[in-house]
């Protein structure tokens, strides 16, 4: 009878170390809840005269994106866009076109609750060896920095501010 009663302790001692070690292991980003985070009208000054516009409206379980560079009030450069969650991949895949370009297809997806990654889709198999990456980061609500790297080197930082 002791040596049921210790071991049926020691049972109950293991399942509450397991259960708080559970706990204890990081989760993973809900990529679904953290791409909510863009939605609005968002505002970059790209230069002197220029700024760009960021619109991510709500549609279906993720974004119609449209950007747009304005010069001294005149649009100089517009894209349209889709974003949507890949549960297959549990990420962010994004399909975009600039007037006069091609179609651009890009991955993304959260690394904290704040900070994400892009890259073009195909390079998905290999992110480290993408020639171009973009990282980000919501530095508040309304506030947000993207870091454009070419061949792993910072070529170009934006920060954008939500406007509505």
């Amino acid at each position: 009878m002791k040596i049921l009663r210790i071991t049926l302790i020691e049972v109950f001692l293991l399942l509450a170390i397991m259960r708080t070690s559970a706990q204890d292991l990081p989760s993973k980003p809900d990529q679904l809840k953290l791409l909510k985070q863009f939605e609005g009208t968002w505002n970059c000054e790209i230069g002197k005269d220029t700024l760009a516009q960021w619109e991510m409206i709500p549609w279906g379980t993720g974004f119609e994106a449209r950007l747009k560079y304005i010069y001294m009030g005149k649009t100089i450069k517009e894209g349209r866009g889709l974003y949507g969650y890949d549960s297959a991949l549990d990420k962010i895949v994004e399909a975009g076109i600039t007037k006069g370009k091609d179609i651009g297809v890009y991955v993304m997806w959260f690394i904290s609750d704040r900070k994400w990654i892009l890259i073009p889709y195909n390079d998905l198999d290999a992110p480290e060896k993408a020639s171009f990456k973009m990282e980000g980061e919501f530095r508040s609500p309304d506030n947000l920095v993207e870091i454009n790297f070419t061949d792993n080197k910072p070529v170009k930082t934006k920060s954008w501010s939500r406007i509505k």
